[in-house]
């Protein structure tokens, strides 16, 4: 991970060099995560299901968002188990048991427990170790099911729009339902998907994939959307957070560390020169660009992308008298904060080679939005909609999230294309032109009447200091009444 506040350089290599030591291969698969390129995992390194960083957890910032990464009504897997606190949902948990074992069928009780009695070993080495010791496999084994089956009821009661749903406000309380959502996805209540794939096994013959990208899709965008993508790849995701977070940068879905579109990647790093000779110092690589409005003062405009067959998230094109940030569009909704915190400490935690994408998102986001002008343009833009409120609240929520790091290759080459654009004189001008003069028809007409009146104005003034010559105007008044005595020619020639 490259820490904003080193001073290093990425260099993006075409052709990396075979490790020969166990500290180059590391190096090898993190600058492969930075580069973009797809990468294999390592045989030997073991992946857990990490807490926060206590790094996130110092500072103003840190303290104030410490309750995000804590569950506030369920715990789902050890970190948090027998919480006197979160008790109501323990209880909970039988009834949406039952439910999700009578939706399977022809499964009994019996059947269920067997089945991820079959994989709880595996599940066991998913958390960090000692964090599982006081269990025995029987009841690691009843934790399982009980919090997968919780889970996957309320995924699937979203995702098919199912009125079961409403046990929630009858066993949490309606508060407490507006606050499932939020606990499933926090980085320290994850649940080896291991067991969740062995519960939708039973219960689905698509592997779930129908329902987890119905419930992605509301999760983003605030509705059961009908845009359909692939959601799992051809390797196993750790948890469902890290299922999300690959679905909400817009990845290609094949998992792994830090796997991403390679070809993509590349194919948008070339649509921008950077100089070799670029000073990477920490002042120049990690400042932040303009806002929306101000961009759109310099000629840049920022555009809703959706196009199903794309996997890009942020795009700018700089056109000849104007720019184009194309933005994916989002939804922003009272546990959106958690749910970026909780991603972005997943991508924080060590031994957990990434891209940093989602950090680099709200780095850029960060940036764009400084006022309550800037979530207006996104709003009338379609590409941030919010039930925050005010448009101030969504500033205050993007301000009090902190990505300490980014990707420094993503971030900077949408950066200085930016800057590159602004710096252009007559781009910038004509900018200014159309914003000033061009924006509304009122302000064209407004415009076309000035000059008008300075015409005349000039006309005028000319033609005092240089009268014409006296017989002149009585030529102009012969040739007027000429050509009102003048027949018109017959149309048949």
């Amino acid at each position: 991970m490259k820490s904003e506040s080193e001073d290093v350089r990425i260099e993006m290599r075409g052709n990396v060099p075979p490790a020969n030591n166990v500290n180059n291969a590391v190096v090898q698969e993190w600058e492969g995560c930075m580069r973009g390129n797809e990468i294999t995992q390592r045989s030997e390194r073991r992946r857990q299901i990490g807490k926060v960083p206590p790094l996130l957890l110092k500072g103003e910032k840190g303290l104030k968002n410490r309750e995000y990464y804590q569950p506030a009504v369920v715990s789902l897997g050890p970190y948090h188990h027998n919480r006197h606190d979160l008790s109501a949902a323990e209880n909970y948990k039988l009834i949406t048991l039952e439910e999700y074992r009578l939706s399977c069928g022809n499964s009994s009780m019996v059947s269920l427990y067997n089945k991820v009695f079959e994989v709880v070993h595996d599940a066991r080495k998913f958390y960090i170790d000692g964090s599982t010791d006081e269990y025995s496999d029987e009841h690691f084994n009843r934790m399982m099911v009980h919090d997968g089956c919780f889970v996957l009821f309320f995924i699937d009661c979203i995702a098919t729009q199912n009125m079961k749903l409403l046990l929630n406000n009858e066993y949490l309380g309606a508060f407490g339902f507006a606050k499932v959502a939020r606990d499933i996805f926090l980085l320290e209540n994850q649940i080896p998907f291991v067991v969740l794939q062995v519960l939708l096994d039973l219960r689905f013959q698509d592997r779930g994939e129908r329902i987890l990208n119905a419930f992605f899709n509301y999760l983003n965008y605030g509705e059961i959307g009908k845009r359909e993508e692939k959601v799992f790849g051809n390797k196993q995701p750790l948890h469902l957070l890290e299922l999300y977070r690959s679905y909400f940068i817009s990845l290609s879905c094949s998992f792994g560390p830090g796997t991403i579109n390679s070809s993509i990647w590349r194919r948008w790093s070339k649509k921008i020169d950077v100089d070799a000779d670029e000073d990477w110092n920490y002042v120049k690589r990690n400042r932040s660009f303009a806002s929306v409005t101000e961009l759109k003062a310099k000629g840049i405009f920022v555009n809703c992308t959706y196009v199903v067959s794309s996997n890009e998230d942020i795009k700018f094109h700089s056109h000849s008298c104007y720019g184009e940030l194309e933005l994916v569009r989002r939804a922003v909704y009272p546990n959106s904060k958690a749910i970026y915190l909780n991603m972005i400490a997943y991508e924080m935690c060590p031994h957990n080679p990434n891209d940093l994408r989602v950090s680099t998102y709200i780095r850029v986001m960060k940036s764009l939005v400084i006022h309550h002008e800037d979530v207006k343009e996104l709003r009338n833009n379609n590409i941030l909609i919010h039930s925050l409120g005010r448009d101030e609240e969504v500033v205050k929520m993007y301000d009090e999230i902190d990505a300490p790091a980014v990707n420094l290759y993503m971030f900077n080459q949408l950066r200085l294309g930016i800057e590159k654009h602004c710096n252009n004189k007559y781009k910038t001008w004509a900018a200014e032109l159309i914003n000033v003069y061009f924006s509304s028809p009122w302000k064209t007409v407004a415009l076309l009447v000035a000059t008008a009146i300075l015409f005349t104005s000039f006309l005028q003034t000319y033609f005092t200091i240089r009268p014409l010559p006296d017989d002149t105007g009585e030529d102009i008044i012969k040739l007027l009444r000429r050509c009102v005595r003048s027949k018109p020619p017959s149309p048949t020639g």
